[in-house]
């Protein structure tokens, strides 16, 4: 037996967590740049706002509905999001957290009512511990939980906890039936359409369709969706995910830049974060590339999308070592009179820390072991550093310091707006939430 839990409107849920006269009233989170909808209360729902819609394009709404608006706060959603899990994680014979807000749990010789006690009693405790609300579908397949899932997300009457039970013949119908065929998990809007082409509206059908057909038009994958709506679980948990083929670290401006001294503040920046991504992971990368960007939005200004990538002189994860790199890239494809957008740096050619092979002049590389264990020492005190006493307490000249205690990264033309972004109330000291009696 599966189950797949799933925060409620996960980030305007952190944010009404600590801000509780938000209850009852519209909310949105937005990405980053404040740019578009990431997060919707169910207020915000109801008044027609869709996930990922502009937000420059509901500003009207916004300001006639009093939309409480949010800049991104992923400091405080990861830090609560790894709450949840840890209440979760207390109840499961397996777990796979699949996303900051969803994970799936394996259930083993228990019965339905069991389940179903249980369950109720995840979402309590999670309630209870943490303050977030969730949602949470059962089944015999994860894809039968995430269609269960929805359907408790969407029915108050459920008490936030369904079963797709396929024994009760009728109501496991009914339940597909209700299910359009773009909804079921795994079926992504191309196949949909293909699907809808052939008369195939909802997943009922679907699951009735020929599997050679299936077969031959949507691959293995499609065949596996289907037999796991009839029932037949053939998608395990994933405990241990995939190694990544690549690590991107890719943001916008906050405003347009033209200066080569900005744009090398910003991807250094950049280039730091994904080196924090790439030793969390535990690996090593061969090769970097950094890409900039032009506002493609703005025909009237010249458009330049320049973009190179280095061979590393041997795997490393040393970030002094992966800046230093990005930095001549971005010295060889800079050219004057482009208002630049964007910057991307992707790291790749990823493989294990201890799968590193040393260079054969050690001597003339900085892949030798004794240089590979100084380096990692430096960089084991900065991210615990960093890890304890906020993002980018220690962090590197290249950046762009500035002088000011407390306003590291205020003065950066291109830094990103964040102008309504709420306090980090569980991991920075001076943003704690304060209690006047």
């Amino acid at each position: 037996m599966f189950s797949v839990i799933d925060c409620n409107s996960f980030y305007v849920s952190c944010e009404r967590l600590f801000q509780p006269r938000y209850e009852n009233r519209p909310v949105v989170v937005l990405s980053n740049n404040d740019g578009c909808v990431i997060s919707r209360s169910n207020e915000a729902k109801a008044l027609q706002i869709p996930m990922g819609a502009p937000a420059f394009k509901y500003e009207n709404v916004f300001k006639q509905h009093n939309v409480k608006l949010f800049s991104p706060n992923f400091t405080l959603y990861g830090d609560i999001s790894s709450r949840v899990m840890n209440v979760i994680s207390r109840y499961a014979d397996g777990m796979e957290i699949y996303s900051i807000d969803e994970a799936f749990l394996f259930l083993e010789g228990v019965t339905l009512e069991q389940s179903l006690i249980m369950h109720r009693e995840i979402r309590e405790r999670v309630k209870k511990e943490v303050g977030i609300p969730v949602s949470i579908g059962i089944s015999s397949t994860k894809t039968l939980s995430k269609a269960a899932n929805e359907i408790a997300k969407n029915n108050d009457k459920y008490g936030g906890v369904y079963n797709i039970d396929i024994k009760n013949v009728s109501q496991y119908r009914q339940d597909l039936t209700n299910l359009k065929v773009g909804d079921v998990w795994g079926i992504g809007r191309r196949y949909a359409e293909l699907l809808r082409s052939h008369g195939v509206e909802t997943a009922y059908q679907f699951s009735k369709c020929d599997d050679e057909w299936i077969r031959k038009n949507m691959s293995i994958v499609g065949l596996k969706t289907a037999q796991e709506l009839r029932g037949t679980s053939c998608l395990d948990l994933e405990e241990v995910r995939p190694a990544k083929q690549s690590i991107i670290s890719s943001k916008s401006f906050g405003k347009p830049v033209s200066e080569l001294t900005e744009l090398k503040e910003a991807v250094s920046t950049f280039t730091t974060r994904a080196a924090e991504k790439l030793r969390s992971e535990g690996e090593v990368a061969g090769q970097i590339r950094v890409s900039l960007l032009t506002n493609i939005h703005k025909s009237s200004d010249p458009q330049y999308f320049p973009s190179s990538s280095a061979q590393l002189m041997g795997p490393t994860d040393f970030t002094p070592d992966l800046i230093s790199e990005a930095l001549k890239i971005v010295n060889k494809i800079y050219r004057k009179g482009y208002l630049y957008k964007k910057a991307i740096v992707q790291l790749y050619d990823l493989r294990a820390q201890d799968k590193i092979q040393l260079g054969l002049f050690p001597k003339n590389v900085n892949n030798n072991e004794k240089t590979i264990a100084k380096n990692k020492k430096i960089m084991k005190s900065v991210d615990s550093l960093n890890n304890e006493w906020g993002s980018e307490t220690v962090q590197f000249g290249s950046q762009g310091l500035v002088k000011q205690a407390g306003k590291v990264g205020k003065n950066k033309k291109w830094f990103q707006r964040r102008s309504m972004r709420s306090d980090r109330y569980t991991t920075r000291w001076n943003e704690l939430l304060k209690v006047i009696c």
